[in-house]
């Protein structure tokens, strides 16, 4: 039973952070190949910008879809953590390269 909630927790987490991650990346990519295109560049770069788009995609645009979260049993704190936690596993991840 333990596994099944937390692969739907996950799955709902991912599923909430592919509009951020893709745009995200994409960004940070062209940021990092404007300033050396390094890989810890584009990291550090996703660092800043996936909270920016978090921002602009559930904040601003499409503030009612944390509705469907909320009612998912997140609440806008656990999805922040969620961004800043994806973006910092990147980052180290793109550090070790």
């Amino acid at each position: 039973m333990f596994k099944i909630d937390t692969l739907r927790l996950l799955k709902n987490i991912f599923l909430f952070q592919k509009k951020i991650f893709f745009i995200s990346y994409i960004i940070s990519i062209v940021i990092g190949i404007l300033f050396g295109g390094e890989p810890q560049i584009i990291g550090l770069s996703y660092l800043f910008i996936a909270p920016f788009s978090h921002f602009f995609i559930y904040e601003i645009q499409n503030k009612n879809q944390y509705y469907y979260y909320y009612n998912l049993g997140f609440s806008n704190v656990i999805l922040w953590v969620s961004t800043f936690v994806i973006a910092l596993v990147n980052l180290l991840i793109l550090i070790i390269i």
